[in-house]
């Protein structure tokens, strides 16, 4: 099963040779995906400033520094897609970019008018359930995928396998990676859902501190990395010693690897050079028996994220309203405790607030600025990557059954 609003792509070959491949087949997409969002052509503004121009090249420097193959794979989009660099880059630099020139236009605003500007960062993000249960044979990712109206039609599947090649006269590797990934038009794989060859199996939702990191890793790169690690101590190291400019969330776990899931909260921590705030909780089942307990938080059973900070709101300035996020996660409590499969999909479902809606459609209601691309299920014991694109509530015939088996080999 295909879909022509989701395709998927193939590419095999260097960093470079996938992502130039990658910007040939979706060039047109990545065309109509910077021509449907208004909020680019404030983005390509903003990077020509001194401020803005600044903090791109710190962003620059740090990625052709730590991931020179992934700024590769930035170059191989460029030239297949031929959509100009410098907006390519905005692409991926995308969540750095678009907060602070919120936070620039705002403190302009209060200086020129003293008047505040709406800023409302959450209504992008996304929403997760991870289930862990004995009692139902449930282990399960599901997973609301929700961004921009410009991304409902420019979205894809990325299958790839890609090749190691040597940087710094051979003093450095890039990892061979095998994974499946979905997309958004020009921007790195990794900052969706994926799964790649070891079995790390992954979403990510989008937190929001009230700052930008600067000369650190911006978000969507380290998410592009996800997609190498091998196993959760390398998570573990990955994310206590890159220095990220800014927030997120990841939900996942290990195939094969380990029988709990895992919810991280991420964060810049400015008052120590080169340093995240991180806060782990395991989502275990209540017959398993863990040796982490005593180090790190448990959730029994189940886990829902949406996009704010719930265990590093204490350290972590946010952004002011996110009233999006906060009115899905008081939802979420109202429905209860997930037992199945079902009942996650009853929730990501759920449109019953006009205004603020769990699974979010295209020109309704006052959340607009969102849409739901589509929904996610990967099961950890079928080993199947489940997607459907329209409100699997109303509609449970899935776009998409992907085996992952053969990607596990």
């Amino acid at each position: 099963m295909t879909s022509p609003r989701i395709p998927l792509y193939r590419v095999k070959g260097t960093h470079y040779d996938c992502a130039r491949a990658i910007g040939i087949v979706a060039c047109e997409a990545i065309r109509q995906r910077i021509a449907d969002d208004p909020i680019f052509s404030n983005l390509f503004t903003f990077v020509r400033t001194d401020y803005g121009h600044k903090l791109q090249q710190g962003f620059i420097e740090r990625t052709r520094s730590l991931y020179p193959w992934y700024w590769d794979e930035i170059r191989g989009l460029a030239d297949g897609s031929k959509v100009p660099f410098e907006q390519i880059l905005v692409l991926n630099f995308f969540n750095e970019a678009r907060a602070a020139n919120r936070l620039f236009e705002e403190k302009k605003k209060l200086m020129e008018k003293n008047q505040q500007i709406e800023n409302e960062m959450g209504e992008k993000g996304c929403t997760t359930v991870l289930i862990n249960r004995k009692d139902t044979n449930t282990l399960s990712l599901v997973h609301n995928e929700d961004h921009s109206p410009a991304l409902y039609m420019t979205s894809y599947l990325m299958e790839a396998d890609i090749q190691s090649s040597k940087y710094d006269d051979g003093k450095r590797e890039s990892p061979n990676e095998k994974f499946i990934a979905h997309c958004y038009a020009g921007s790195l794989p990794g900052v969706a859902f994926g799964i790649n060859k070891h079995g790390f199996a992954y979403s990510l939702n989008g937190l929001y501190p009230n700052f930008v990191g600067d000369n650190r890793l911006p978000r969507q790169v380290i998410n592009r990395a996800l997609l190498s690690i091998q196993n959760e101590d390398e998570l573990d190291k990955l994310l206590k010693t890159i220095p990220v400019a800014f927030g997120f969330c990841i939900n996942g776990g290990f195939i094969h690897q380990s029988k709990h899931l895992f919810n991280y909260e991420i964060g810049p921590n400015l008052n120590i050079d080169n340093e995240n705030y991180i806060s782990k909780c395991f989502i275990i089942n209540n017959e398993e028996n863990f040796e982490k307990t005593n180090k790190c938080l448990i959730a029994f059973n189940y886990l829902i994220h949406y996009n704010h900070y719930e265990r590093l709101h204490n350290v972590i300035s946010q952004q002011k309203q996110l009233e999006s996020s906060y009115t899905r996660w008081k939802r979420g409590r109202e429905l209860g405790e997930m037992f199945t499969i079902h009942d996650a999909i009853y929730l990501l479902g759920d449109d019953q607030n006009p205004k603020f809606p769990i699974f979010r459609v295209r020109n309704a209601g006052e959340d607009a600025n969102a849409v739901t691309l589509c929904t996610a299920h990967i099961n950890f014991l079928t080993l199947e990557l489940t997607i459907y694109e329209s409100n699997p509530k109303e509609n449970d015939q899935p776009t998409l059954i992907y085996n992952l088996t053969k990607l596990l080999a």
